[in-house]
């Protein structure tokens, strides 16, 4: 018996589908901080139903990239300049201590995950390839927070890194900024490699706090 072709994807992943077009509008600029997303607007364009673009809107809303606004609608989520200053000074201080912690914990294997996220880093930074570099780059701190063994700093961390995704993104299309911030990825690994915890600890939280520097270049060019 021949089982008829389905004329819609799943629900799942037709959701996720959606989710990943909006964050790519959200982080391309196609969609502005402060705009209003219209959901039957977005589920003409899309050619599907509403119900995944809630879900969607759902998950976005839990990245921290839209807000909902009670009787308004939701909207593309705007930080001001000094709400993202406060959170990278978080940001440092959670990752500097991931950083010594990781380096307690450190493997041979583990050692070798973040050495090869950094060779992808320089791979992408040398070809200018920013969009890869973020997502690597994304990648290697998820690691070390990860090998750090604490899962609230984790989470902690995750909760900063998703406020900063409208600002952080733009700051890597510049391929001197990739290789510096790689350089300061380097001197982490070397320390951890060393066992020397509290350096990498120093180096972590100057690495997160020189981010925000390349942050405000970006910002002012």
């Amino acid at each position: 018996m021949n089982t008829p072709a389905r004329a819609h994807p799943p629900r799942a992943l037709l959701a996720s589908t959606v989710v990943e077009e909006l964050k790519r509008a959200i982080e391309d600029g196609d969609l502005k901080p402060g705009e209003r997303i219209n959901e039957a607007t977005l589920a003409t364009q899309m050619g599907t139903s509403r119900g995944p673009i809630r879900e969607a809107i759902r998950v976005l809303t839990g990245m921290g990239l839209v807000t909902p606004v009670a009787n308004r609608g939701v909207f593309v989520r705007q930080i001001s300049v000094p709400e993202m200053i406060e959170i990278y000074e978080l940001r440092a201080l959670v990752f500097g201590y991931a950083c010594e912690r990781a380096t307690e914990f450190m493997t041979a294997a583990r050692l070798k995950t973040l050495q090869s996220l950094m060779a992808q880093m320089e791979n992408a930074a040398k070809s200018g390839r920013g969009a890869v570099y973020y997502e690597a780059n994304l990648r290697f701190h998820k690691c070390v927070l990860e090998f750090s063994n604490n899962k609230r700093a984790a989470r902690t961390y995750e909760d900063c890194v998703k406020e900063l995704h409208l600002f952080r993104r733009p700051a890597f299309n510049y391929a001197a900024k990739m290789t510096r911030s790689n350089q300061e990825h380097r001197a982490i690994l070397e320390a951890m490699a060393s066992g020397k915890g509290a350096q990498a600890r120093r180096i972590g939280e100057q690495h997160v706090l020189s981010g925000r520097q390349r942050l405000l270049e970006s910002l002012h060019d």
